[in-house]
């Protein structure tokens, strides 16, 4: 019991400091970037701000409004650091729960894949390598959290294994799809659809700090000092890593 008290902690902790990083990296490194590219494309100043709160409204529609994944992933979530072996799936002489299920499941691999889309999206429009290991660094310790409450969310449906691995196959091939996509973007557009993309981007990462990791770690009081802490750590290591690498492209340059 008290191993899995503190595993629950330990995870709360990485996602509060996954939060921080999400933060941070939209706010001092994809939206002044965005902001740059929008320099002299004649358009207004605010127009990589409203495109950021379109990604964000976007990823809000997705999850909260067409699909309401929220609970889907709570209900994943509770369940704790379990193995398959211990999950029990739904009573497949229930053919009505079975199918609800089903659909359930299946909604929130769409709505899961949209969202890994544009965060691995960004990674793809890194501008060097350290924005690239920082963007990787924040997708890692968020992803595993959202795989595994899809991981479970699929077993309690009592699907037959081999359709489980052909969807959990289909959603890791979201990341490398968006990553594609980004570095198609950011080798063969222009400086303009560059920073449109980054933009969208920023929005889907504020979405995840804000709405999805901070808002979810912080509705219960447990733990809520060392949870802020790590949240202040991501978002003040981001920012000296951002900054130092600022001062270094500087002095290149």
């Amino acid at each position: 019991m008290r191993r899995f008290t503190e595993s629950k902690v330990g995870i709360s902790m990485a996602n509060a400091f996954s939060g921080g990083v999400f933060l941070s990296l939209a706010f001092g490194h994809m939206l002044p970037h965005a902001a740059h590219g929008f320099e002299n494309s004649g358009l207004p100043e605010s127009t990589p701000f409203y495109l950021t709160l379109t990604g964000y409204l976007l990823i809000f529609f997705v999850e909260k409004i067409a699909f309401d994944t929220h609970e889907m992933l709570h209900d994943a979530h509770d369940n704790g650091p379990q193995s398959p072996s211990t999950i029990k799936p739904i009573d497949s002489s229930n053919s009505a729960q079975v199918a609800a299920s089903g659909r359930s499941a299946t909604v929130l691999l769409l709505a899961l894949s949209v969202h890994s889309l544009f965060e691995t999206m960004a990674l793809g429009l890194s501008t060097s390598r350290l924005n690239a290991l920082l963007l990787a660094m924040s997708i890692g310790l968020h992803q595993p959290a959202e795989s595994l409450a899809l991981l479970v969310s699929f077993l309690k449906t009592g699907l037959p294994q081999g359709k489980i691995v052909k969807m959990l196959a289909l959603f890791s091939c979201v990341g490398p799809l968006g990553v594609g996509l980004g570095v198609a973007a950011a080798q063969y557009a222009g400086d303009l659809v560059d920073a449109v993309l980054v933009s969208l981007a920023a929005g889907t990462f504020v979405y995840v700090g804000a709405t999805e990791v901070v808002a979810d770690e912080f509705e219960t009081p447990h733990h809520k000092w060392k949870k802020f802490a790590a949240l202040l750590g991501g978002v003040v290591l981001i920012a000296y890593i951002t900054s130092w690498a600022e001062l270094l492209e500087g002095r290149a340059t």
